[in-house]
């Protein structure tokens, strides 16, 4: 026995079908702000991914202590890792926030006159090619938390947003002992 279905039918079957996977669609949550669960991958409709993610732990920042080199230090720490763009479009980093830092900012390293290795504030932020990756390591591009408001204590997570082309990613990233990364800063955090 064979049936057909009317044409208006088909209209309306295909109309409603259609309504309920836009509605489907539409109802979930279709957002750039996603966890990295020990600060390494994300959930493949993500903008970014940030791979074997870390952040230098700090012990508990004494405001307004006297730094090595003069004047008054501000506790700081950094984030590193790789930037993965899982997109066909390049994304640039613009900024951040986190709630253990009241200043977040994407710091590039540049060699002095003299030699000595300087941080400063990245111009125009990090662009991370379409298919491609941006690396994050001490002594050269990061992301730097500055104005700890605790201790980043090694074994814990810190919560790390970044502001992209794409729209915010929030990384959760493991904090780790790290000596390195002492590089000077320009300007200094004590004259700001």
């Amino acid at each position: 026995m064979h049936q057909t279905i009317s044409a208006t039918r088909r209209v309306a079957l295909t109309t409603v079908l259609a309504a309920v996977a836009l509605g489907a669609g539409g109802c979930g949550t279709d957002t750039t702000d996603t966890s990295a669960s020990g600060g390494s991958g994300t959930p493949s409709s993500a903008a970014l991914v940030l791979d074997d993610g870390w952040v230098k732990s700090v012990d508990a920042p004494r405001m307004g202590a006297p730094s090595p080199a003069g004047g008054m230090s501000m506790p700081m720490s950094a984030m590193f890792g790789t930037l993965r763009n899982p997109t066909r479009s390049d994304i640039t980093v613009t900024g951040g926030s986190s709630p253990v830092a009241g200043t977040v900012q994407l710091h590039e390293t540049v060699k002095t006159a003299s030699g000595a290795m300087q941080m400063q504030e990245k111009k125009g932020g990090f662009v991370v090619p379409a298919g491609g990756t941006f690396v994050l390591q001490p002594g050269g591009n990061h992301v730097m938390l500055m104005e700890l408001t605790a201790a980043l204590t090694n074994g814990s997570t810190v919560p790390v947003t970044l502001t992209t082309s794409a729209g915010p990613v929030t990384f959760t990233v493991p904090v780790r002992a790290f000596s390195g990364g002492n590089e000077t800063y320009n300007p200094s955090p004590s004259s700001s």
